[in-house]
């Protein structure tokens, strides 16, 4: 079985090292031990805390072998250590001093460190999408799916390309049974889905198929289009995410389509930076323009959002596929609520009851699951008393917000859940 960087699983490299033999001490080192050992307990165990107080904060720490001026060992804090048989009293504060000052030059040195990545993860994604071509995409001339064969077993191990992504994704260990079997639990960043029936997953190339071909692809040959359409040493480029939000997304670049999940948006937008980079495809402003927008949601200073990964579930010999539950309705200080949903008529209506008028730029509306995600547009702002309707499944009327041709509430039960910049649930209504 190959992973998902191609090699084999669970076998570590035999490099050839012999264990190397105890060198024989020198005198030197023979004398500074026993006058080590020749010290007071308590001053011996001063002696380890500060040495282990130097490898935590990575300072490295000089213990010579010399000898100070009272012809005693130097110590860890380069004082003489007194000669064997003097009695030393050491504070009992001591110890405790030194750990606390350890904790708070780690605890430091840790943030800087993260502060760092979060920096250089942002500035990395963002140098990529620059170094992108840019062009407008071609016309899909000759495109076909069968062009791009896919889940080949590559490694000719029974496992086909959608198995090894099943099993790199599985938020509990995986078990292969024969056949390739794949049982485990899978959570969809794109939409919050979490199942443990693999047959309601789909694999996603993250750049559609079609939007490769668009981008440069037409011009491979099969080997390379076969190449990308199981590209396992890549995880950018393959996810396993729900068969809905696989199905909504189609062949949809991200300025038509994002996750409905904001929190995956700096996730996703740096996955599809790194697909395009690695097969050299092209980009078209309005992408790039999307991809920005997308970036601009990476916390700190830009490391990907950490996708939530729930909690394995008990042992179970049941499946089911269940999706995270929305918080519960509730109303901020803007007092913008969602005041009607027809369902039937396909239109939802925000409502802004508050004092002052609220832009929506970065306010969401989506279904229950979501399968569907409406964004607001950039600057659009809702004065006070007034209402805005969103309308899908046809086209928009007059004074009305587009949104998609394609039907949204057509369940029973269905639910909008309106959403601000924040990421925070403000109000929902149900058919």
């Amino acid at each position: 079985m190959t992973s998902r960087n191609g090699s084999a699983p669970g076998r570590p490299p035999h490099l050839g090292v012999k264990p190397v033999g105890r060198r024989p001490d020198t005198p030197g080192v023979t004398h500074i031990r026993q006058r080590f050992r020749a010290l007071p307990r308590r001053l011996r165990l001063l002696v380890w805390i500060g040495i282990a107080t130097g490898v935590g904060t990575g300072i490295a720490i000089p213990v010579s072998s010399t000898h100070g001026g009272h012809g005693g060992p130097v110590t860890a804090h380069g004082a003489a250590a007194p000669a064997a048989g003097t009695s030393t009293t050491v504070p009992p504060t001591t110890a405790t001093t030194a750990a606390t000052t350890t904790t708070a030059t780690t605890t430091t040195a840790t943030t800087t460190t993260a502060k760092s990545q979060a920096s250089s993860g942002v500035s990395s994604a963002e140098s990529e999408l620059s170094r992108l071509r840019i062009a407008a995409e071609g016309p899909r001339t000759g495109y076909e799916r069968s062009l791009f064969p896919q889940w080949i077993d590559a490694d000719h191990d029974g496992c086909d390309t959608r198995h090894e992504v099943l099993i790199a994704e599985s938020v509990v260990p995986a078990h292969v049974g024969a056949g390739c079997t794949v049982t485990g639990r899978w959570y969809s960043a794109y939409d919050g889905v979490t199942t443990s029936d693999a047959s309601t997953f789909d694999i996603d190339h993250v750049v559609p198929l079609a939007e490769a071909w668009d981008s440069g692809a037409a011009t491979w040959d099969a080997a390379r289009r076969t190449a990308y359409a199981n590209d396992l040493d890549h995880p950018e480029t393959l996810r396993a995410v729900s068969a809905s939000a696989n199905r909504e997304k189609g062949d949809d670049d991200p300025a038509a389509w994002k996750p409905p999940l904001r929190n995956d948006w700096c996730s996703y937008a740096t996955d599809w930076i790194s697909v395009k980079a690695t097969w050299d495809l092209t980009a078209d402003p309005a992408e790039v323009d999307a991809l920005r927008s997308m970036l601009a949601t990476c916390t700190g200073a830009g490391t990907p959002v950490p996708r939530p990964v729930p909690q394995a579930a008990p042992t179970s010999t049941s499946t089911s596929t269940t999706s995270i539950a929305p918080p519960a309705a509730g109303g901020t200080a803007s007092g913008v609520t969602v005041s009607a949903l027809d369902c039937a008529g396909e239109t939802v209506t925000v409502a802004d009851g508050g004092p002052a008028a609220v832009d929506l730029t970065g306010w969401t509306i989506h279904d229950q699951g979501p399968n569907f995600t409406y964004d607001f547009p950039a600057g659009y702002r809702l004065a006070s008393g007034a209402t805005a309707t969103v309308r899908s499944g046809g086209p928009a009327g007059p004074g009305q917000l587009a949104w998609t041709t394609r039907p949204v509430w057509n369940n029973t039960g269905d639910t909008a859940y309106l959403v601000d910049a924040g990421g925070n649930l403000v109000s929902t209504r149900s058919c």
